[in-house]
């Protein structure tokens, strides 16, 4: 199975039967191919078991690989932000609002909260005005983005925030020590915790 074929959107529609228990692991096959292919599961039921069986890997998630910096989807372009320092506040919220409300069916969401849309020219890409009133055009781009792009980018970028996340806390209580209690400090560390936790994919 290629996983280069099977996009945000599609994966979104496949997840949920992945974790259905009252289906046999025939069944889900049948109905992800269905999916997949655009074939109705009548017609994947008469397909040979062995084109079934390369399908197979569906039940296991993709081995991450480097994340890309662009992406080009229905025509346009866009740049993943990787540098956490840049990305306005407002995209942490959003982050951790759609995180919160489940990380696979809202990661078209949260991926239209880490892009830039950019403009190719000749070998070169420049950043455009990121306009927060088109997020949901965005979000509706990254939904036909390959779907192991999607997953490498939030492995990624949650690794790199687990990282400043706790360079930021380390550093905060060096800084805090003689200006509040030992109990203050982690107190403080745990509310920060508390409230940036949401951005990261806990199954990653």
């Amino acid at each position: 199975m290629n996983w280069n074929k099977i996009t945000v959107g599609q994966y979104q529609q496949i997840y949920p039967i992945l974790l259905e228990d009252k289906w046999t692991r025939l069944d889900k096959l049948t109905k992800v191919i269905s999916i997949v292919t655009g074939k109705s599961e009548e017609e994947v039921d008469s397909m040979p078991l062995n084109a079934l069986k390369e399908y197979d890997d569906i039940f296991n998630m993709p081995e991450v690989g480097k994340p890309i910096s662009y992406i080009k989807v229905n025509g346009r372009h866009y740049r993943l932000c990787w540098d956490i320092q840049k990305l306005p506040a407002a995209r942490y919220i959003e982050g951790k609002t759609f995180s919160q409300e489940g990380i696979i069916n809202n990661l078209h969401m949260i991926m239209a909260s880490c892009v830039m849309p950019s403009r190719k020219i000749l070998w070169f890409y420049r950043d455009m005005k990121y306009d927060a009133a088109k997020h949901s055009e965005y979000a509706n781009d990254m939904k036909d983005v390959p779907f192991v792009f999607a997953y490498n980018a939030c492995v990624f970028f949650c690794k790199v925030f687990v990282n400043w996340t706790s360079y930021f806390l380390s550093s905060s209580e060096q800084e805090l020590k003689g200006a509040m209690t030992r109990d203050q400090v982690t107190t403080l560390k745990q509310s920060f915790s508390d409230i940036m936790d949401g951005l990261i994919p806990q199954y990653l």
